[in-house]
């Protein structure tokens, strides 16, 4: 089971993770980070930008090595969050391309 931390910013490299979802017209992976609501504490994932940079560090290295070593999160699959189990609800291509429903 996969274990998801908050994300502590937009510059967080460290607690993305990937998902896959599907598109128009086919399913691909994407970089998401877990968010959580501010009024109503519900836990959903949201899609990192991509960009291309001139130059890339070792941090940027770091994330896609470690991307690529963890298990791509699949709709109805269970994380847990802060301890707490949840299902993931893939919502699609979109910035909130995820939210995380407690069992």
């Amino acid at each position: 089971m996969t274990t998801l931390t908050l994300s502590t910013g937009s510059f967080d490299q460290d607690n993305t993770f990937p998902i896959l979802v599907k598109t128009a017209r086919n399913t691909r992976t994407i970089t998401a980070s877990l968010q959580q609501g501010l009024d109503d504490g519900i836990y959903w994932a949201l899609q990192s930008a991509v960009c291309i940079k001139k130059e890339y560090t070792d941090k940027d290295r770091a994330e896609t090595v470690r991307l690529l070593k963890m298990p791509i999160i699949k709709h109805n699959d269970i994380v847990t969050i802060n301890k707490t189990d949840y299902r993931v609800k893939v919502l699609g291509d979109s910035s909130d391309c995820a939210i995380f429903e407690k069992l």
